[in-house]
């Protein structure tokens, strides 16, 4: 009995071991994304200086900015841009981006509509107002921007997985586990379409194939608290309570007042 438990104590222990690890690999790849985004921001504002009257400039010393979390001087490198070339689709759009964030949606779709007739076949711009039209509940018209994306772009992995979703929210099971399918066979690094076709499996009780699409979701985004919380359901409802337990107290470790996975961890202690 005493080797049993040295062993769980053992494996317990490699557990939370490597878990820590892959947490630590996931915060160096954050910390040097945003050095690239610097070093991009530091080179376009050189190439804004030298060349003041120049829209590329502006709009891609906005989306450094933007991508530094810096909006305020992203949209005033947008309108900048935007002064000097009005025609010039892209900051339009990049502008919806920073609206959509902020929930201002009436100000994000009138700027994907205008960039959208500025140019018809920016299939970007046509994602991003599906997305804002899925956020709004309109999902008709969300997979009716989707399926323009996708005649522009039948290779947008992003557009298959937000099409997915929307045929999800309207009871269109099967197309949506299609579009997923899709989504993962053009970007087999997509966590999130991962997640979303496990929560998919595990409402309809495929118990196993929630757990390997949950599991390959942990592999590429081991912090995911959704995606711990959820395989631990799974876990729990193939009664396999100690692999679910552990899963919970990863939920827990990062975010501690996670509730609902402390109430269960305390109804199977």
């Amino acid at each position: 009995m005493a080797d049993a438990k040295t062993n769980l104590s053992q494996g317990l222990f490699f557990y939370f071991a490597a878990f820590t690890i892959l947490l630590i690999l996931f915060s160096t790849a954050t910390y040097f994304r945003n050095i690239i985004w610097k070093t991009d921001l530091a080179l376009w504002m050189d190439v804004v200086k030298k060349s003041q009257n120049k829209e590329r400039g502006h709009n891609e010393a906005g989306a450094a900015y933007h991508h530094l979390g810096l909006l305020d001087e992203a949209v005033k490198e947008y309108l900048t841009a935007l002064r000097l070339n009005p025609s010039f689709a892209g900051p339009y759009n990049n502008l919806g981006n920073i609206y959509s964030s902020q929930g201002k949606f009436d100000e994000a779709i009138n700027e994907y509509l205008t960039a959208l007739r500025f140019n018809p076949d920016f299939a970007e711009a046509h994602n991003n107002l599906g997305n804002i039209y899925s956020n709004l509940g309109q999902f008709d018209e969300a997979i009716k921007e989707y399926l323009i994306v996708l005649r522009l772009n039948p290779s947008f992995a992003e557009a298959h997985s937000n099409l997915g979703n929307a045929y999800l929210n309207k009871g269109q099971i099967n197309d949506a586990i299609q579009e997923y399918l899709t989504a993962l066979r053009l970007k087999p690094d997509y966590a999130e379409v991962y997640y979303n076709l496990g929560n998919v499996y595990l409402n309809q009780g495929r118990l196993d194939e929630a757990i390997k699409e949950y599991m390959t979701a942990l592999e590429l985004n081991p912090n995911d608290i959704d995606v711990h919380y959820n395989l631990g359901i799974a876990y729990l409802r193939k009664g396999l309570k100690y692999d679910a337990k552990n899963e919970f107290r990863i939920t827990l470790k990062l975010k501690p007042n996670f509730a609902k996975a402390k109430k269960i961890i305390e109804s199977l202690e």
